[in-house]
């Protein structure tokens, strides 16, 4: 299955309620019991999915890089100090981007949010440490000249704080805590490709620390192992030096992987050492300016082979881009106290039954449509044609009022007079006449060659 028909299942939660069949045709009309929200894991993100996330939370760009970047370098600096092995590392980090693309920044605070991830990450990886452990390891790393033990009463509320995020961590990854371990695949690249001498260790060093920089952006849950181990090396080489033209001149294709997946891990790492290169592991190493010169010389190789900087990324969110930074308000900022609570926000506003989590999105579709068999009502729509009847007139008013009066009757038209036309009142030729009670067939007809106006003398001329 493709990655765009897994967001189908996985971004959109799967939810089924009771219904009941009012309409006519094979619907059962009979209540069945809701399906409840089912939730599917996705392994993979594009980066527009990615935006959307973004764009939904209404993250501030500039506090969401800081904070991940603080994010993951915590872990790593609590990491070395519990001794823990970089696969531990590597999932605490991808427990990380995933919690902070699903949650509202504005609801925790970022080095709670990164321990808790840490903490799920020791118990995922069977490298297990107490929430004290991991809290006391933080506090002496702040505080060196107080150190203390992690019986210290004063991790009490942290350790309860820690716990009720740990619950709220696994939801977001829905129960799915597949690592991906790119180290290895690297190893056995390098190994391939210049042996087991001396010259591979030296380089395998420094890939591990572009390996693990690389957890620093979102490259590792877009991309296969493959191809964040190929970028890795390839990446390697062009910042030391070290077997440059050995590794320009491998195939992807014999790594499983393709030649813009592999650009597109590297521009995004390199997006990195260019911009806070200090955060970095081997960004004090290399000068700056070395970061830029590759950067450009790696976009002029792509726009020559005409690749995509973003693989499966829309037009529409190429123009529209991320979302802008937000302005100034009095909104808390994740690092506000004030914010972080036990109490966490499973469900869409005004549910309240049951969570399931599958893992294979499959299974989900199967058994959704299982269930819309006998849920689902079936309507027949038809046209017919009714004769109305016109209703008769409304006699109420008439029979409450009595008999409707009726109009006066007509004045007989008389012959014209001395004035005007015999009317009862004259109009135009006669000014204000008067009535002529001598009227005859032949008076409408004998005055048409008379003048106009006048007040007549009283006498008809014929």
């Amino acid at each position: 299955m493709t990655d765009s028909q897994m967001g189908d299942v996985s971004d959109a939660d799967v939810g089924g309620f009771s219904a009941s069949g009012h309409g006519s045709g094979s619907g059962t009309g009979l209540a069945c019991p809701p399906l409840g929200v089912i939730k599917s894991g996705r392994q993979y993100l594009h980066e527009g999915t990615i935006r959307r996330k973004l764009a939904r939370l209404e993250t501030d760009l500039s506090r969401d890089e800081a904070a991940r970047l603080q994010g993951v370098q915590l872990i790593d600096e609590v990491r070395n100090v519990l001794r823990l092995p970089i696969i531990t590392y590597i999932a605490a980090c991808g427990y990380y981007h995933r919690f902070r693309l699903e949650i509202d920044p504005k609801a925790y605070q970022w080095h709670d949010a990164a321990l808790a991830c840490l903490f799920v990450a020791c118990k995922s990886e069977d490298t297990l440490k107490k929430s004290r452990d991991i809290l006391c390891a933080n506090h002496n790393i702040k505080n060196p000249d107080r150190t203390t033990t992690p019986d210290d009463k004063l991790f009490d509320a942290s350790s309860k704080m820690l716990i009720g995020l740990e619950r709220q961590v696994i939801e977001t990854l829905r129960f799915d805590f597949q690592v991906r371990n790119p180290f290895k695949m690297l190893a056995k690249i390098v190994k391939v490709v210049l042996g087991p001498d001396r010259e591979g260790s030296k380089f395998f060093v420094e890939a591990f620390k572009v390996g693990t920089d690389m957890y620093k952006t979102f490259a590792p849950l877009k991309h296969t192992t493959f191809t964040c181990a190929f970028a890795a090396a390839r990446l390697t080489a062009l910042m030391t030096g070290l077997h440059e033209s050995i590794f320009a001149d491998l195939d992807p294709t014999e790594y499983y992987t393709r030649e813009e997946w592999v650009a597109e891990v590297m521009l995004d790492v390199l997006d990195l050492y260019t911009d806070h290169y200090r955060s970095t592991l081997l960004g004090p190493e290399i000068n700056p300016q070395a970061f830029i010169d590759i950067k450009i010389k790696a976009n002029k190789q792509i726009e020559a082979a005409r690749i995509p900087r973003y693989q499966n990324f829309c037009s529409e969110c190429e123009r529209e881009g991320l979302p802008s930074p937000a302005s100034t308000d009095s909104s808390p900022s994740p690092a506000s106290p004030a914010m972080t609570n036990n109490s966490t926000k499973r469900a869409p506003q005004g549910f309240d039954g049951t969570y399931r989590f599958l893992f294979d999105a499959h299974e989900v579709r199967r058994e959704k449509a299982a269930y819309e068999e006998f849920t689902r009502d079936e309507w027949d729509e038809w046209e017919e044609v009714v004769d109305e009847p016109i209703p008769e007139r409304d006699n109420r008013r008439r029979a409450d009022l009595g008999p409707e009066p009726r109009a006066p009757p007509r004045e007989p038209r008389g012959g014209r007079g001395s004035r005007g036309h015999g009317r009862g009142r004259g109009r135009g030729h006669g000014g204000r006449g008067g009535h002529d009670s001598g009227w005859h067939p032949r008076g409408r007809h004998e005055h048409r060659g008379r003048g106009r106006g006048g007040a007549g003398t009283g006498s008809n001329f014929y």
